[in-house]
């Protein structure tokens, strides 16, 4: 049963790896369009997008209760002497993964922003 927790574990951390370069990705494209765009223009697309705005910070608040969560799993692992179940590490690598992705799809969505402009 734990080689089955462990090959998910190592799974989700593969795909993790592959989300956050991708993120890497969009970040870099955003930062080269928003040195050439003036910054009054992304202030009033991204404030004057009601849509945009909400979406981000739902996902800002929910990356922010990931981490906390995070937090709470890795604390009870460091009191009860590194001993959990091999489900709460896999729920921790989950977890682990939400965040990334809900961080990479902020940065997709501030692409698709900023790429319009263009």
């Amino acid at each position: 049963m734990s080689d089955s927790f462990n090959t998910f574990s190592i799974i989700i951390n593969i795909a993790s790896i592959v989300l956050a370069l991708i993120g890497l990705f969009f970040v870099i494209q955003n930062w080269r369009v928003w040195r050439k765009i003036g910054l009054d223009i992304i202030k009033a697309k991204a404030f004057l997008n009601k849509e945009f705005l909400e979406w981000n910070w739902v996902c800002i608040v929910v990356v922010g209760a990931l981490i906390v969560i995070r937090r709470i799993f890795r604390f009870y692992e460091l009191m009860t002497g590194g001993t959990i179940s091999p489900g709460i590490k896999v729920i921790f690598d989950i977890i682990g993964f939400v965040v990334i992705l809900l961080l990479v799809l902020i940065a997709y969505q501030w692409y698709k922003l900023i790429h319009d402009h263009k």
